[in-house]
């Protein structure tokens, strides 16, 4: 039970552990009514009391206003208008049992490549790089070392502006854009402003296009806010 809870809140705790009914909610496709009955069972348990259908449906409801909000306003269209996009093919990546990135420094000494990309977590390490570099490494590191190994896959590379950093909502909606269509990420990486999205080769060629898409279609829709007669020009 969790004492001080309210209705409101554990339906967002619900929400938030389900990305399908986050996504649903985006697109405004939600039978609320059927959405309330399928989880007041679960908000009673949690409450560890009776609660009215209408109220976790009212908390839906809420909860979508806050999420459309969040998702549309206009500093995010902003930054995914000013933002441009690339897609690098033939990467790979592998995972490694370790924490010390210098203990890589021998193995991509020399190394020449379109990208190379090391993140470190708390006990491995991550390098995307071209498919001839990720081989060529699989055969210097020790095998008892490798965690994980993805090949044939892609790179799609989002340079927005600085305002990506301070601008909540930007990786909700371009998350939620890939999701929604049906797109796995393989590892989002994220360096200052700029965004990697390692996708499989042909999921890759579709995000590409559904991010160039929603870049253009932010930038027409920043253009109509500045302009207002181009909306109505649009629409006659």
């Amino acid at each position: 039970m969790r004492e001080g809870w309210g209705v409101a809140r554990v339906v967002q705790e619900l929400l938030l552990a389900k990305p399908v009914l986050l996504a649903a909610l985006g697109m405004g496709v939600v039978n609320y009514s059927a959405l309330a009955r399928a989880l007041r069972g679960e908000v009673e348990r949690r409450l560890g009391r009776e609660v009215s259908e209408a109220s976790v449906k009212v908390a839906l409801i809420r909860f979508r206003e806050r999420l459309s909000r969040s998702i549309a306003e206009e500093s995010v269209l902003r930054v995914v208008a000013e933002s441009s996009t690339t897609l690098i093919d033939d990467v790979g990546l592998v995972t490694l049992r370790a924490s010390d990135p210098l203990a890589l420094a021998p193995l991509l000494s020399g190394v020449r490549a379109r990208l190379l990309q090391i993140t470190q977590g708390v006990h491995t390490l991550t390098i995307v790089t071209d498919s001839e570099v990720l081989e060529g490494l699989l055969r210097k590191v020790d095998p008892k070392l490798v965690e994980a190994v993805y090949r044939d896959q892609a790179a799609v590379i989002l340079v927005s502006p600085r305002e990506i950093i301070t601008t909540p909502g930007v990786m909700a909606y371009l998350t939620t854009l890939l999701a929604v269509n049906g797109i796995n990420i393989t590892q989002v990486i994220s360096t200052h402003t700029d965004t990697l999205f390692i996708l499989g080769r042909q999921e890759a060629v579709e995000a590409y296009y559904l991010l160039r898409r929603a870049i253009d279609e932010a930038r027409r829709a920043v253009r109509e806010e500045q302009d207002p007669s181009r909306a109505m020009l649009s629409g006659a």
